[in-house]
């Protein structure tokens, strides 16, 4: 398991252990994190699962994919580190990391 911080919709924090080798989307909505909806069950077509990433920890998830930079170009909130939570797997690397939900 691996700890993870949510700052959540409602501006509460949060924190999961998340299961090693799953999405961080599927983790968030087993933990019920407020704002991830998931809408499309982690096919990376919805950005209903758009956070950003603390700057220590972007160098450490695997680098955008054109269908996940296609999607959060169209977001108004986009900001440096965002990232769709269904293409993050959970790993022991991310133990600590701090995430927040747009």
């Amino acid at each position: 398991m691996t700890n993870i911080i949510f700052k959540q919709k409602n501006d509460e924090y949060k924190t999961i252990a998340a299961t090693n080798g799953i999405s961080l989307m599927l983790s968030a909505v087993k933990n019920e994190i407020d704002g991830i909806k998931a809408i499309c069950g982690g096919n990376c077509s919805c950005a209903t699962c758009h956070i950003v990433i603390e700057p220590d920890y972007r160098n450490i998830v695997a680098p955008l994919k054109p269908s996940e930079q296609m999607l959060l170009s169209r977001q108004r909130n986009k900001e440096p580190g965002s990232r769709l939570a269904c293409q993050i797997t959970v790993n022991e690397r991310l133990n600590g990391m701090r995430v927040v939900v747009k």
